[in-house]
């Protein structure tokens, strides 16, 4: 049983009309945590998510100090009939990753195929400065 499981269960009421449980139940909109791979080499990190489900007009990604946040939303397909059994997630999506050395920010750049995120951070090189050296 799933926690989200365990708490509708946990609030049913037994006074509670099915048609109310059901409506509950609908706004109630569970957080996913996607699945993601970090990829790095001495010019870049390579971010890859998975996000099934999601349009990109539903994604949103920032970058705000030291985090990256990703978040986006899917909704149920419509199907008729009496749901049975559901494995499909849906939700909202949010991720957050914590940044700790200095990126390229103009240069970051993300893309989206077939449900999988790419989100590529240029790292920053440190910037030389070379001193010059003054004669006593």
């Amino acid at each position: 049983m799933s926690i989200l499981e365990l708490s509708k269960t946990l609030n049913k009421n037994p006074e509670t009309s099915q048609t109310e449980e059901a409506n509950r139940e609908r706004t109630v909109r569970p957080r996913l945590t996607p699945a993601a791979d970090i990829y790095s080499d001495e010019e870049k990190y390579v971010l890859l998510l998975d996000l099934p489900g999601v349009k990109e007009t539903d994604l949103e990604i920032s970058l705000e100090k030291d985090e990256l946040r990703i978040e986006a939303k899917t909704t149920q397909p419509t199907v008729r009939g009496e749901l049975r059994y559901s494995e499909y997630g849906t939700g909202d999506f949010r991720r957050s990753f914590a940044v700790s050395e200095q990126l390229e920010e103009e240069k970051i750049s993300a893309t989206f195929k077939n449900g999988i995120l790419k989100v590529t951070l240029p790292r920053r090189k440190p910037a030389s400065k070379k001193i010059e050296v003054q004669v006593d």
